[in-house]
């Protein structure tokens, strides 16, 4: 760990810590008032004590938990070796910050810690540097024209497309992209990004970084496909409707989006916890827990209509009661649309129609009031798996194979190279 996210970390630390005991304050003075009120101004002495040594006691508890983790992040950090590997190089440090970006990635960007994930296109070593000279090296010199960029979900990173490989493949290593870079040729990228952030900033961010990708990819881009899990499937819609929208150059290759487990019409977790969290609001009581887990990222809270542009959140309160305010739908003409969904159930119907996190309605993308159009001969339905089970399968990777090879549905027609 780099010394700047050793200081970040107990800095980021502290606060939550903090933010815990302002909870236990705001609930228990909630508590102490009503009874105080009930016994009325025969307690006034008792209350008026009571005020004081909470003051004192939450204050002092406060300003410790903030600053004592702090101050001793600032002090290790200072010890640290300046060429210590970043937490972002190690495995469960991957994963880790994928999950903290998550939750609070939006605030942690906004304050400038080096913990907030930047977005990179990565290959199964390392980060795609885009130059000239370096594309080639980084990709271990297997480049063609037809990209295949893959981005994870929700509290994940690029390293999620392996998870289950051993199980199903037989090798760690595998992936959908080492599989399609072997029997068709693509060349695949992982995508990792802040998923904090409100998806159509990360739509934004990967058009502008594919920009530059084909700028200097080494042969012409004939064909590319943007795969996406969960929020992933969200942030490639996005990308592609912002590049379409400023005319970038990489759209004319654009010939596929699948989405794997995408909550096209928002996710019933998030739906539900933006209900219970003006449920707990009502009473002075509950309303310090709604107040903390109001704070959720942004991210978050666009999953609950599916939000991919822009006009979809702003200018709204991110945490008024269950409206969606969702734009219509955009799709780009020919580039195929290709959803999958995965549902506990044997058969897409009764309670456990859904993947753990997302309605299979929602994953194809065809609920009561709004519809995606997506074509029926491109939606596929995977039974008794759940939502993480998209990442790794042979019968999703089977399917995935079908449709970039422009099986079991209308291929786009082929356009300029870029």
């Amino acid at each position: 760990m780099r010394a700047d996210e050793f200081r970040d970390s107990a800095e980021v630390g502290g606060t939550a810590l903090a933010e815990i005991a302002d909870l236990v304050n705001e609930v228990h003075g909630a508590v102490s008032t009503r009874l105080f009120d009930l016994v009325g101004p025969v307690g006034a002495p008792a209350r008026a004590l009571h005020d004081a040594v909470s003051a004192v006691a939450f204050g002092s508890t406060r300003l410790g938990l903030r600053t004592i983790p702090a101050v001793g992040g600032i002090v290790a950090a200072a010890l640290r070796r300046p060429s210590a590997d970043s937490v972002a190089d190690t495995v469960r440090g991957h994963f880790a910050l994928g999950a903290l970006n998550g939750w609070m990635g939006d605030r942690l960007a906004a304050e400038g810690r080096s913990l907030a994930a930047d977005m990179t296109l990565r290959t199964r070593t390392g980060r795609l540097r885009c130059t000239a000279e370096n594309v080639v090296h980084d990709l271990g010199g297997e480049v063609s024209g037809r990209i295949v960029v893959f981005a994870h979900g929700l509290c994940g990173n690029d390293r999620a497309w392996g998870m289950g490989a051993e199980k199903n493949f037989g090798d760690h290593r595998v992936t959908y992209g080492s599989l399609l870079r072997e029997e068709d040729g693509w060349t695949p990228l992982y995508l990792n990004y802040n998923s904090g952030l409100h998806i159509s900033d990360n739509g934004h961010r990967l058009a502008e970084s594919l920009e530059s990708v084909v700028a200097y990819w080494p042969v012409p881009v004939t064909e590319i496909a943007l795969v996406g899990h969960s929020m992933g499937g969200l942030v490639v819609r996005s990308a592609a409707h912002q590049a379409a929208a400023d005319e970038l150059s990489w759209v004319r290759a654009l010939r596929h989006i699948v989405g794997l487990g995408t909550p096209h019409l928002g996710a019933p977790l998030e739906r539900f916890t933006n209900a219970r969290m003006h449920a707990l609001a009502r009473l002075p009581e509950t309303r310090p827990f709604a107040t903390y887990l109001n704070r959720r990222s942004a991210g978050i809270k666009d999953l609950r209509y599916g939000s991919v542009v822009e006009q979809d959140w702003s200018g709204f309160d991110p945490d008024e009661r269950l409206t969606d305010r969702c734009t219509p739908p955009s799709l780009l003409p020919d580039v195929a649309y290709s959803m999958a969904a995965a549902t506990l159930s044997r058969e897409p119907n009764g309670l456990l129609a859904h993947d753990l996190f997302v309605h299979h309605l929602s994953a194809h993308g065809a609920g009561s009031n709004r519809r995606m159009g997506f074509a029926q001969d491109r939606l596929f339905h995977l039974g008794g798996r759940h939502h993480f089970h998209l990442l790794s399968d042979p019968l999703v990777y089977r399917q995935l194979r079908s449709w970039l090879a422009g099986a079991d549905g209308a291929t786009p027609p082929n356009r300029d190279a870029v």
